[in-house]
């Protein structure tokens, strides 16, 4: 079992307070953004242009990080992609270094244990000739993807979780 799999990645305080520190913010977030955050796809690029307003380069975005407007939006984006491709929040227990650029944020994936054994099976072998593996998203770098590599749209952070699920529909039933 992958660290991101275990019961201590889906269920620990850092998660827990994060979470609820978001949906406690977003109604305030949501109202600043002007309203109508329904947890669709179809909202994602309202929320560029929501956080594009707000900075104008990588290193803007980056001195803002932790603050509740990127904090919430990455948030939204994360339960917008749980509503809509079944993933679920995961997160380390433990708190990485300071000063990471990367890591220590929730992500969203889908849980190797709610995979058939034969497609966890698959998986592997596929995931040790680097051809497939299980979609991960930290949304917050997704968001900050938004002012570091050209032409980034989130709403292709949809697209990988949906190839998954297409990947997931194209194996024959679980054979075991």
């Amino acid at each position: 079992m992958d660290e991101i799999d275990s019961p201590e990645w889906a269920d620990n305080p850092r998660l827990a307070g994060w979470l609820a520190a978001q949906r406690q913010g977003f109604p305030a977030w949501a109202e600043r953004g002007g309203g109508g955050w329904d947890f669709t796809p179809a909202t994602f690029d309202r929320l560029e242009a929501f956080i594009r307003s707000r900075f104008d380069s990588w290193d803007e975005v980056r001195a803002a990080r932790g603050t509740p407007l990127l904090e919430v939006a990455a948030w939204y984006l994360g339960e917008t992609l749980i509503r809509r491709c079944g993933v679920m929040w995961r997160c380390t227990p433990v708190l990485p270094e300071p000063n990471r650029l990367v890591g220590g944020h929730p992500l969203v994936t889908y849980a190797r244990d709610g995979l058939t054994e034969y497609e966890r099976d698959v998986l592997e072998e596929l995931e040790a000739q680097d051809e497939q593996s299980v979609p991960l998203l930290d949304p917050a770098d997704a968001i900050r993807s938004l002012f570091a590599v050209p032409d980034y749209r989130l709403g292709g952070t949809v697209d990988r979780f949906d190839r998954f699920q297409e990947w997931r529909r194209g194996l024959p039933d679980d054979i075991y």
